[in-house]
């Protein structure tokens, strides 16, 4: 047990880069979700329970950041927005020793971030659809 290597985790080291630009800024808690957005594979049963796998085609995923609404990135979210062109993404945690990340070179802001305030900073989801999902995860540490 003494020879376990004990693992640690800092989010900042976890790194945001859409179209280029290092995403700073963000709120307090889950700070980033990707999730693809259909199943890899599923089962299709017949009437006796034969199966067979249908594997999707549906490569698709999105990207929820959850950033401050006085962060400095939702401005270039803004303009990728009404660029209405696609751009890259990549998370990528360096908290481990290999390639851990997620994200695609084809993205899309899926629509306007909603608008509100308060009497304190208040939190900004902005959703961002991937039309290439893209996710590694190869941890060379031991």
């Amino acid at each position: 047990m003494a020879d376990e290597k004990v693992r640690q985790y800092d989010p900042r080291d976890v790194a945001v880069v859409i179209d280029g630009h290092t995403v700073v800024g963000f709120a307090d808690g889950t700070f980033i979700e990707a999730e693809k957005n259909e199943d890899d594979v599923s089962a299709d049963v017949g009437a006796q329970g034969d199966v067979t796998f249908v594997f999707s085609a549906d490569n698709t995923g999105t990207i929820t950041m959850t950033l401050k609404h006085n962060s400095p990135s939702l401005t270039k979210v803004m303009e990728l927005r009404n660029k209405r062109e696609p751009f890259s993404i990549r998370i990528t945690d360096r908290n481990f020793e290999g390639d851990v990340s997620v994200g695609g070179s084809q993205a899309m802001i899926q629509k306007a971030p909603p608008f509100s305030r308060g009497d304190s900073v208040e939190d900004v989801e902005v959703a961002i659809l991937v039309a290439d999902w893209d996710q590694v995860f190869n941890d060379s540490g031991e």
